[in-house]
């Protein structure tokens, strides 16, 4: 399959298409995926008791809180994000799509469980690139202490293309879950392993696809976030096609590939 910025103009266009065809729906779906984490996140706020001298004035407030925090985004956020693709992948599949596919996770103990194994599994392959940039991060900052001006400014000209390309190598990953949804009883693990050779050859066509969605992820932040409830569903349903092409599965009514 030949990606190129026509192929790209033509997975964004259908997600356009798909959206129109159910925009309500599509809106309340990502609502009722972020409106939850929101008020997660409030948890984390609550105890945030840093002070203007950057250190904590309520240390047990601090713990309980975070620890509060991190519990509900992997056992409410995790089945939720899980969910909403599932939405996002009936809707680009012409199959039928209901708001409702968001809780799913929560009406079956089995996607629960994958949805679980499946924030935890992209957790390790993705912390493997970000200790490799946090690596580079340090010798950076000890070369400048250690006045190696030299070898600190080339580390610092490369940070930024390694963030890139760590960035890419994480994004792959989200193919995992349609892998899973294409193949409920398939391993996780081979799910997740699967999308390094789906997207070989094609990262920095990902990049690309990613960067394009910049101009509306900059028209959401300057509306204070309202915007972004459609350019999430936006960039999510144009992957599910991307991704479908990559992976030889015909969008619309195509046979699930086998694990």
């Amino acid at each position: 399959m030949m990606y190129d910025a026509q192929a790209r103009r033509r997975y964004k266009a259908q997600a356009r298409a798909d959206i129109r065809a159910q925009f309500w729906p599509t809106m309340l779906t990502v609502a009722l995926e972020t409106v939850p984490i929101l008020l997660i996140s409030m948890i984390y706020e609550t105890g945030n008791t840093i002070g203007e001298d950057g250190t904590i004035q309520n240390v047990e407030l601090f713990a309980g809180c975070l620890a509060i925090y991190l519990l509900a985004m992997v056992f409410i956020a995790a089945p939720l994000e899980f969910g909403a693709k599932h939405y996002f992948a009936a809707l680009a599949r012409g199959q039928e799509a209901s708001p409702m596919l968001v809780a799913a996770c929560f009406a079956s103990g089995k996607k629960y469980v994958t949805s679980l194994k499946l924030t935890f599994g992209i957790f390790v392959y993705a912390f493997i690139w970000w200790l490799l940039l946090a690596a580079v991060t340090v010798l950076i900052v000890m070369f400048a202490l250690l006045g190696q001006a030299l070898l600190a400014a080339l580390g610092a000209l490369l940070i930024v293309p390694l963030a890139l390309l760590v960035s890419v190598k994480i994004r792959r990953f989200d193919g995992a879950y349609l892998r899973m949804i294409d193949n409920p009883d398939g391993s996780v693990r081979k799910a997740i392993g699967a999308c390094v050779p789906i997207f070989d050859g094609h990262n920095a066509e990902l990049l690309v696809f990613d960067l394009s969605f910049f101009v509306w992820a900059l028209f959401g932040v300057l509306t204070l976030g309202v915007v972004m409830i459609y350019v999430t569903a936006y960039q999510e349903i144009a992957f599910v096609h991307y991704f479908d092409a990559l992976s030889g599965r015909t969008a619309r009514g195509g046979e699930a590939l086998p694990e």
